[in-house]
């Protein structure tokens, strides 16, 4: 077989030529009609596939329980890596679309191929600590969510948030206090001096222009204030899916590496064994 279809499969990047060769010899041919499920979400995995020929649909049910396809894949791709070393539930489905051939690597002969081969071990364990550091490497990268949500924003949240926060500023206070005291000592100077003043006490138009000042404000305020509880709750989603994707991402390579060191380190000691 090609053996850089094997190489293209990230656990298996580091292999020589002749480690893939010999890896290659203990995968099996396996055929599927159309539509007949590979792998069902939530089963336990032990076993990578290698499409050779068809197309194979991957999905995974959403909160509804309804269908959502993930994605398509072509000869040459590969699905179920993880499983090789965890054996832990499948977090998708599989079906062929139509008529496929894979090359299918179990999980006791993968270990086997470890444990008579510890370079090779090695290499896989090399290979599980640079994709544990780029995933770190991206959740490092994360943009920040409100940063994101402030380039979606339209110009009407734009303007909200803006007299939103003017409102709250010292010098929309300072100058409310000016204004106020301004026109209710104009109005007693004017009713001092005997003139007719713009706005007598108990000054009906000033109390106007607050209220319909009070009722835009309002609703600015309000428009505002969705707008920061929606960003909160985007915010605190996003956090939780980072942790607890960084919880999963890096429990799991600590139990592969575990298995893996044990494997090797059970090869190490079996010629004193003997």
């Amino acid at each position: 077989m090609d053996l850089s279809l094997l190489r293209k499969i990230p656990l298996l990047s580091r292999l020589d030529d002749n480690e893939l060769g010999r890896l290659s010899q203990l995968m099996r041919h396996q055929k599927y009609a159309p539509n007949e499920p590979i792998i069902w979400v939530g089963e336990a995995g032990d076993e990578l596939f290698l499409i050779l020929h068809g197309t194979v649909q991957v999905s995974c049910p959403d909160e509804t329980g309804k269908e959502v396809i993930l994605a398509k894949l072509a000869p040459g791709a590969f699905f179920g890596d993880i499983a090789l070393l965890d054996a832990g539930p499948r977090t998708a489905s599989c079906r062929a679309i139509d008529s496929a051939e894979c090359l299918v690597l179990r999980r006791d002969d993968f270990f086997e191929f470890l444990r008579k081969d510890p370079g090779a071990a090695i290499d896989v364990l090399q290979t599980i600590g640079r994709r544990h550091r780029e995933t770190l490497d991206k959740l490092r990268g994360v943009s920040n969510t409100t940063v994101e949500i402030e380039k979606k924003a339209t110009p009407w949240d734009r303007f909200a948030d803006f007299i939103a926060n003017a409102t709250a500023s010292k010098p929309f206070v300072i100058f409310h206090m000016l204004w106020f005291t301004t026109w209710i000592l104009a109005n007693f100077y004017m009713v001092w001096k005997g003139r007719d003043p713009f706005d007598a006490p108990p000054f009906a138009w000033l109390s106007f222009i607050l209220a319909i000042e009070a009722l835009f404000l309002t609703m600015f305020l309000l428009i505002s204030s969705n707008r920061a509880g929606e960003k909160d709750r985007i915010r605190d989603d996003s956090e939780y899916q980072v942790n607890l994707k960084a919880q999963y991402e890096i429990m799991q390579l600590h139990a592969k590496i575990d298995r893996l060191t044990a494997a090797v380190a059970g090869k190490a000691g079996s010629p004193s064994q003997n």
